[in-house]
């Protein structure tokens, strides 16, 4: 369509040329004023944008361009566009002038940076940096510090190549249990007490140990039940330690073997000063003569027996103890009872042994020398005076005696594989019947434990004693006692145990020699710290070299022990 068309259009509502041309002005400044409003609010950017870059867009002589109109013309300097809102007003009219309605209006705000935050401190900060020990600064630092003068500024801030940052502790690893299976204890008050009970069943081949070729030689079934406690104190000042147990046979088929036993003792420490101190001990035994025994004699007749007469030995000492420097020095006194029942025979008649239960009054000096922590040898000496019940015993023998001693001997431990103690030394007793020759001899006491891997463990006891006997023209028995016991853990849960022993004894006087031989082997199976399952054999086995003096015995039993 031609330009002529289009007006003809447009203009075709007009009735008169008049009119048409009219509205041909209106529409051309319509134009020229949309024109004029776009200019006008494209201006203020450009002009705050070439203010901003002023001087990167001046002139070849350093003078910046000069403005120009809407059409390119240059402007006067009366006729600049306003840079104020007031300027930008018409006073003759009421609204803002295009450029003071631009958004961002005006000259560019200076930049102002904000301050800022205060940031958390870190949960673990990092250290203060420190000298390093061999540094200048550091051997610097001491030496002011020696002589009070600590305000050196070149001790507060260490330069970065002397100072290193401070080291931060590991926590430490936690140890493995030595031990896993090992009872958990129990608290007592201020004693920490481990207890237990066991019960066995099982087969003794020759309960009554009578000698062979007897026709009352016989076995039976038995079970056993033993019961025991131990405790140690868990105190800043003092001690106590202590252990206990009691246990009895019961057999099905032969009740005149059924016999108890047991074994405790207790040791109290009461620290009056700091290089003084009260020991209190006590200890008992409960044992039972066997049918073999040489203190059975019955006139003559048979000795089967009824019942197992009870030996019961009980007793305590009080002790002082003075350290002076390394040297300690303990004085204690004792007293002990030894009890013999009364033996019941088969065939009705009783041998009164109680007759010859006594009483021993003692005391005793030792001197200990620490030479270190793990080596103290000591020296003993001692005296003591047994008082029987009856004057004349059974045997018709006035038995009252006096006694000393003197035993020296070491405490030691090598690295933690042989620890133990050894002392040997010599005792004299005189009998007040002069019938009776002195009893004198070596006596001994040997206790080591070996431990040559983690898993196996070797136990020596030795001891040599003088005794008590009731037989014909013998002042007493000399004991010499071995025992060597080795245990190894197959696994943490299983552990297995052999023992040996032998027990040589000569009585003084008579001719009587006896041989007791022993021999074991026991496992222990532990489910858990509190449950463990036993199964073990034994054999006894006495020689002597008087006729009616010898027997052996064959023992199996298995069991369910409980610990706590």
């Amino acid at each position: 369509m031609s330009v002529e068309l289009r007006r003809k259009a447009e203009f075709g509502c007009a009735r008169s040329r008049r009119d048409r041309a009219v509205l041909r002005a209106l529409a051309t400044s319509a134009l020229a004023g949309l024109s004029l409003g776009f200019v006008a609010l494209a201006l203020p950017a450009l002009a705050q944008d070439t203010g901003l870059r002023a001087s990167n867009e001046d002139g070849p002589n350093g003078a910046a361009p000069p403005m120009t109109s809407v059409d390119g013309a240059p402007l006067a300097p009366d006729e600049a566009p306003a840079t104020r809102l007031s300027d930008a007003v018409d006073p003759g009219s009421t609204a803002l002038s295009p450029e003071a309605a631009t958004a961002n209006y005006g000259k560019p705000r200076p930049f102002k940076p904000k301050p800022k935050s205060n940031r958390k401190s870190q949960a673990h900060p990092l250290p203060d940096l420190a000298p390093y020990p061999t540094s200048a600064q550091a051997r610097r630092a001491r030496r002011l510090g020696l002589r009070g003068d600590v305000t050196d500024p070149a001790l507060l801030v260490p330069s970065p190549t002397t100072a290193v940052p401070a080291i931060i502790p590991a926590r430490p690893k936690p140890k493995p249990d030595p031990d896993p299976f090992a009872p958990p204890g129990l608290d007592a008050g201020p004693l920490r007490a481990h207890a237990y009970s066991e019960t066995d069943f099982g087969y003794n081949s020759n309960p009554m140990q009578i000698s062979p070729g007897t026709t009352a030689l016989r076995g039976s079934s038995f079970v056993r039940e033993e019961v025991g406690l131990s405790a140690v104190s868990d105190w800043s000042n003092h001690s106590f330690t202590g252990d206990m147990r009691l246990g009895y046979d019961d057999f099905f088929q032969l009740p005149a073997a059924n016999a108890p036993d047991g074994a405790g003792k207790f040791l109290a420490r009461i620290d009056v000063a700091r290089d003084t101190k009260f020991n209190i001990d006590g200890d008992y035994s409960l044992s039972t003569q066997f049918q073999t025994s040489p203190n059975l004699y019955n006139n003559g007749a048979s000795t089967l027996l009824a019942s197992r007469p009870i030996i019961a030995t009980y007793g305590g000492g009080l002790g002082l103890s003075q350290d002076f420097n390394r040297l300690e020095l303990t004085l204690r006194g004792f007293f002990e009872r030894t009890y013999w029942a009364d033996a019941h025979f088969a065939n009705g008649a009783t041998q009164y042994l109680s007759q010859d239960s006594y009483d021993d009054y003692g005391a005793t000096l030792k001197a200990a020398y620490a030479l270190t922590p793990e080596v103290q040898p000591f020296i003993t000496g001692g005296v003591d005076q047994r008082i029987h019940d009856a004057i004349v015993s059974t045997d018709g023998y006035e038995r009252n005696s006096d006694g000393a001693s003197i035993v020296a001997g070491s405490t030691f431990l090598f690295s933690h594989l042989l620890t133990g103690s050894a002392s040997a030394g010599y005792e004299d007793r005189h009998y007040q019947d002069p019938r009776l020759a002195d009893l004198r001899g070596p006596i001994y006491d040997i206790s080591l434990i070996w431990t040559p891997t983690p898993l196996t463990r070797v136990t020596l006891r030795g001891q040599g004693s003088m005794d008590e006997a009731i037989l014909y023209n013998a002042s007493g028995v000399l004991n010499r006692s071995l025992t060597l016991e080795v245990a190894h853990a197959l696994r943490r849960d299983v552990m297995v145990t052999a023992t040996g022993g032998v027990v040589y004894s000569t009585y003084p006087g008579n001719p009587l020699v006896q041989t007791y031989y022993t021999a074991g082997l026991k496992a222990e199976y532990h489910l858990s710290r509190h449950i463990v399952v036993t199964t073990a054999y034994a054999l006894q086995k006495l020689t002597g070299n008087q006729v009616g003096s010898d027997f052996t015995a064959n023992i199996m039993t298995v069991g369910l022990k409980l610990q706590e």
